[in-house]
């Protein structure tokens, strides 16, 4: 039996279509339905049906399904094992933006000269996106703020680094506190719907602080130009935050640890996930030369 034909199964399992399953195996959707005939009559069993713009799988199909699932993983697994204690294969990582600039290429040159085996494709996008295309298996791994609720079944947590909750203003702002500097300059407000707009809402929330609201966005980085350009001050995790050229920012810590975020790594259990626990290795050492690096940054500012 071919394994390829399996995954194509599951694959169509995942996107609820033919045309979805070509997508993500990067095939035609002619050749997506003839490996499942192919199947199918090597089974003697039909293993999907259509309904309406959907496929779904039949009885027999459902039945096979979750032995397929585990017949790749054990497959996947032989490929380190023939490389002699090498890890080698293909891992799809998803990364937010501040640490794709900061932690993941160190972690990638790590990577790089220690497991030069392992492939690596990173994508970006908010911790929202990357942990949807973790649920549907678009990824094995993806490098996101720490969820606010329960991880799906299958799914695996591993902290990275904390980052503390500060407050960013231009440095001629007068005030030494965060309630003057927030009553002194408009606020530049992260999109309170996104994971890390959670945590500045709820510290705004506990403080009880009255603020005027400039902008809102969804672009941490976009944020630090604004404040730089003396536009208002933000509140943001400091992931290792550098001005513009050019440009000054003071920094204020706030929140004594309550309000700060953590990063890390969420995997999907299975065969690949001995790839992202040696990539979250990456990601931890990469992590503790950032922090001694932020650490002088902040004392300059």
């Amino acid at each position: 039996m071919n394994t390829r034909f399996l995954a194509t199964l599951c694959a169509v399992a995942e996107a609820g279509s033919l045309a979805g399953a070509a997508r993500r195996l990067n095939l035609a959707n002619a050749s997506v339905s003839e490996q499942i005939a192919a199947l199918e009559k090597e089974l003697h069993a039909r293993l999907i049906v259509r309904r309406g713009r959907n496929v779904v799988l039949t009885e027999a199909g459902q039945a096979i399904l979750e032995a397929a699932t585990d017949i790749l993983t054990r497959v996947e697994a032989l490929r380190p094992l023939a490389q002699l204690g090498q890890p080698s294969g293909l891992l799809r990582v998803g990364s937010i933006s501040t640490s794709l600039v900061s932690i993941v290429p160190p972690a990638l040159r790590w990577m790089a000269e220690r497991h030069p085996r392992i492939e690596m494709k990173v994508l970006p996008g908010t911790s929202a996106l990357l942990y949807r295309m973790l649920e549907v298996g678009e990824l094995d791994c993806a490098l996101v703020v720490e969820p606010h609720f329960t991880l799906s079944k299958g799914l695996a947590w591993q902290p990275v680094r904390r980052e503390p909750m500060t407050l960013l203003a231009p440095a001629s702002l007068p005030g030494e506190t965060p309630e003057v500097l927030l009553r002194a300059a408009p606020l530049i407000r992260m999109d309170r719907e996104a994971w890390t707009g959670r945590l500045v809402n709820r510290y705004l929330r506990d403080q009880n602080f009255a603020v005027r609201e400039l902008f809102e966005l969804d672009a941490q980085e976009a944020i630090v130009i604004l404040v730089a350009q003396g536009l208002g001050v933000t509140l943001l995790p400091d992931w290792g935050i550098l001005p513009p050229a050019g440009a000054e920012l003071r920094r204020i810590r706030v929140g004594q640890g309550a309000y700060d975020r953590m990063i890390g790594l969420v995997m999907t259990r299975g065969a690949r996930e001995s790839l992202a626990r040696i990539f979250a290795g990456a990601l931890e050492a990469a992590a503790e030369k950032s922090l001694a690096a932020r650490e002088i940054g902040t004392a300059r500012n």
